[in-house]
């Protein structure tokens, strides 16, 4: 169990959609449960934008994964049966091809010389794994934030091995907030004086953590900072313009910030966040009709009326488009003080769960149980 990793593209290159070509692609994986005898019970599950593919613990001594909560024997995610596969997305840091991996060509990183790339190119590389491991059929494709894009882009692209689709906390478009604060985001890191154009040694500390830091405060609601934090101090010592952690949000921010620094490559960051803000599948495609009009497969959008980062107007007026174009698609709305993270965070897990297992009973044909 663990990251495995496949090399694809090794004869004939991965084009991506802006044309550019990359030969010895690697994708890496984690998988939870088993393959039923029939292949018909695997669900793709798709990570946010700093996740990995460790979803789930597979032993107890284990590093969390960021799901914990709903993959397991009887939970949302039953591994007595489901067969879960979650992979790295292309273009991060974390066992898939991106920016810090070696050109073949050259022997040296990619850095910036790597290509630009989108959502469409990401579930492309999935799909590529999944028919390389013999898999022609999902149950659905799940995924919240950047992993709702990618499940979305799946129920355009491939509906015709994919039963459903489950959007969590993920619109049509990113609107011009989440824009802004994407490039307020990666200002910090390309501003940073350690960037060096992207060529880095070691990380460019300073810039990386503060545009997790900015991250952090639209992850999060002001309802929240303000019950957990207020105006407490963490210490007594007088404040000054140059205090890094008088007041206790300070000391939290820059805990995130310096253990994103410890996790993630910055580069992958500028690649990935500009994946999102391009993502927008309300577009006409050849000039008539816009992608998501083609959806025809069960679609659930789940929208947190907290969030500040993905605005819950805004999956309001994506849901009327579905609902216009006659998708087949059951919109629902969550209340959580947890702003965008809530389906991430343990203490909201029964708000979420529920509704995917609820609509994967509805929609799915049942897989032959394991035990």
């Amino acid at each position: 169990m663990g990251l495995k990793q496949v090399v694809l593209f090794e004869e004939t290159p991965f084009i991506l959609e802006n044309g550019a070509k990359l030969t010895e692609v690697m994708i890496g994986y984690e998988t939870y449960g088993i393959l039923n005898k029939t292949g018909d019970n695997v669900i793709l599950l798709e990570h946010a934008l700093t996740g990995t593919a460790h979803a789930a613990k597979h032993f107890a001594e284990d590093e969390a994964g960021w799901w914990d909560s709903y993959i397991g024997p009887g939970k949302a995610l039953d591994t007595t049966k489901y067969f879960i596969i979650c992979t790295n997305v292309f273009g991060g840091c974390s066992g898939t091809t991106g920016p810090s991996s070696l050109n073949p060509k050259t022997g040296k990183a990619f850095r910036l010389t790597f290509p630009g790339f989108s959502i469409k190119d990401i579930i492309r590389l999935q799909r590529e794994l999944l028919t390389a491991l013999e898999i022609r059929h999902l149950i659905a494709v799940i995924g919240g934030s950047m992993g709702g894009m990618q499940a979305t882009q799946w129920a355009i692209d491939y509906p015709d091995i994919t039963d459903t689709a489950i959007n969590i906390a993920s619109p049509l478009a990113a609107g011009p907030d989440a824009i802004g604060y994407n490039l307020i985001m990666r200002m910090a890191i390309l501003n940073d004086p350690d960037f060096n154009e992207g060529n880095y040694d070691g990380q460019p500390e300073g810039g990386l953590a503060t545009a997790r830091m900015i991250g952090m405060m639209t992850y999060r609601t002001s309802e929240l900072f303000s019950k957990r934090f207020k105006r407490f101090t963490v210490s007594e010592s007088s404040p000054s313009a140059f205090s890094k952690e008088h007041f206790q949000v300070e000391s939290y921010l820059h805990y995130q910030g310096d253990a994103f620094v410890e996790r993630f490559d910055a580069n992958s960051y500028l690649f990935l966040t500009k994946a999102i803000d391009l993502f927008d599948v309300t577009v006409p495609r050849s000039g008539e009709i816009s992608c998501c009009e083609t959806i025809r497969i069960p679609y659930l959008m789940i929208g947190i009326t907290s969030d500040q980062l993905f605005r819950i107007h805004d999956l309001r007026r994506h849901h009327n488009v579905l609902k216009a174009a006659q998708v087949p698609v059951t919109y629902v709305e969550v209340d959580s003080e947890y702003g965008h993270d809530a389906f991430l965070v343990e203490e909201e897990t029964s708000k979420f769960a529920n509704l995917i297992t609820d609509f994967l009973k509805e929609h799915e044909k049942q897989p032959d149980l394991l035990y």
